[in-house]
């Protein structure tokens, strides 16, 4: 079996990673195409680095449009090239959609795996969808409901994070903060300081003396200079440093609070991007009332939101408080965490996407 596979930012690549080692686990298979340090260490060629491609909000990616030109010049000359038997996308819409309108006008059998949150922002790019993807694979169920509803075969295999972190820790209100800034060079530059900030406030107040700030290999290294020199900070490489033995954790709007809730850390949600991306996000957006995935999936407020401007020392330091006692507001969020592992499906979600691919690429070639 051959894959071209299509994956351009971080976690993209994580979840990848993972299926590629379970397909390899079903049968011989080579693969090549965009990715990063995880597909790569599950043997793909990867040949072009996400790094070089890995932006987020609507006016950064105007300032790359020529990068992305040339990449998708090249990711086409790969698949005419290898003649794939399927090209693999992996959530990155705004590259990935667009690839997969094109191969499949040649011909390629196309399967996205992770889907590109339409629900909230591309209801009109459903159509894209439905005349370009022969299987999406989704992380959640709410999501195969939406494409069942505009005609898209969608299967639902369930979220991997569930098997990385199968129990939730045993938080208590005397340990140190976590800062999850983000995966991305943007989320970092524009939160990590107010996290710091807030971190000042409560050191100064006897509240809080240390936290742990989970560092991303592609995000550049100054950029966590200031933690790295703040008494009582200490940087780590992952987030599973970060939270371990965490009373509560400030993190970015993506994935991660997925990661925090399954560890059992109540924490607080932040969000920050350009004006215009968010003036511009803020038109696109219909029906969706939270902007954190936790709370997206769970369908409650597992987690309080700061966007934009509320995201400040103050206000950080204000709704993390009540998260550092054994406060009313402590026990209610702990409670409602596990709402947000039901939403992730059953354990085994790589193996069933894994299954769901090789599936339809050998019934495809029977």
């Amino acid at each position: 079996m051959n894959l071209v596979i299509s994956a351009g930012d971080p976690s993209g690549d994580i979840r990848a990673g993972e299926l590629f080692r379970k397909l390899a686990a079903l049968g011989p298979i080579e693969a090549s195409g965009l990715g990063g340090s995880n597909l790569s260490g599950a043997g793909v060629n990867v040949l072009f680095d996400l790094e070089d491609y890995s932006v987020m909000g609507f006016t950064e990616v105007l300032s790359s449009l020529n990068r992305f030109r040339c990449l998708r010049k090249e990711m086409k000359s790969l698949i005419i090239s290898e003649n794939p038997d399927a090209v693999l996308l992996v959530d990155y819409p705004g590259f990935n959609i667009h690839l997969a309108q094109w191969a499949k006008k040649k011909g390629f059998k196309v399967i996205y795996y992770i889907s590109p949150q339409l629900w909230a922002w591309g209801k009109r790019r459903v159509r894209k969808i439905q005349e370009s993807v022969d299987l999406m694979i989704t992380l959640f169920e709410f999501e195969v409901e939406f494409y069942d509803r505009h005609g898209v075969r969608a299967v639902c295999a369930g979220h991997p994070l569930v098997d990385s972190i199968p129990d939730p820790a045993n938080s208590e209100h005397y340990g140190h903060l976590a800062f999850l800034p983000g995966s991305r060079e943007q989320e970092v530059a524009s939160l990590l300081d107010p996290m710091l900030d807030a971190y000042a406030i409560l050191k100064s107040k006897g509240i809080s003396r240390n936290a742990y700030v989970a560092m991303t290999e592609s995000v550049p290294s100054q950029l966590y200079d200031r933690a790295g020199n703040t008494d009582g900070v200490t940087l780590v490489n992952s987030i599973s440093d970060s939270l371990q033995n965490a009373s509560a954790a400030i993190v970015c709007s993506g994935t991660a609070t997925l990661e925090t809730a399954l560890w059992g850390i109540p924490f607080i949600i932040t969000y920050r991007t350009s004006r215009l991306t968010y003036f511009l996000a803020k038109l696109l957006v219909r029906g969706v009332d939270r902007i954190g995935m936790a709370n997206i999936v769970s369908g409650m407020d597992v987690a309080p939101e700061l966007i934009q401007n509320d995201v400040t020392a103050t206000n950080i330091a204000e709704l993390v408080l009540p998260l550092l006692s054994e406060s009313e507001t402590r026990k209610r969020s702990v409670s409602h965490l596990e709402s947000v592992r039901k939403a992730l499906g059953d354990n085994g979600a790589a193996e069933r996407a894994a299954s769901l691919l090789y599936s339809e690429i050998r019934y495809e070639n029977s």
